[in-house]
């Protein structure tokens, strides 16, 4: 065992190709990952600006339609950042 980890031989990789089929999987892998952070960063921005409408305590209810708006909203999610880092409460 390990016979192999003291030969001094130096390995060529320059001609290694990543599978047609590996580089699918990497595509969809890589659309899979930014599709859950897209979506973490929808639903936060719209927990937020629930939180926002509610008020300060909380005095404003939240009714399904602001929950609506919110959600619809947050598919900008960079833009509502924008506009929450930037607005004073």
């Amino acid at each position: 065992m390990g016979a192999n980890l003291s030969s001094t031989q130096v390995v060529d990789t320059s001609k290694d190709i990543i599978s047609p089929t590996d580089r699918q999987a990497e595509i969809i892998l890589g659309v899979a990952w930014l599709g859950s952070l897209y979506g973490i960063a929808m639903i936060w921005c719209a927990v937020n600006l629930l939180q926002r409408w509610a008020g300060p305590h909380g005095e404003r209810g939240v009714n399904f339609f602001s929950i609506l708006a919110a959600f619809l909203l947050s598919t900008g999610w960079p833009v509502v950042l924008v506009y929450l880092c930037s607005s004073s409460r």
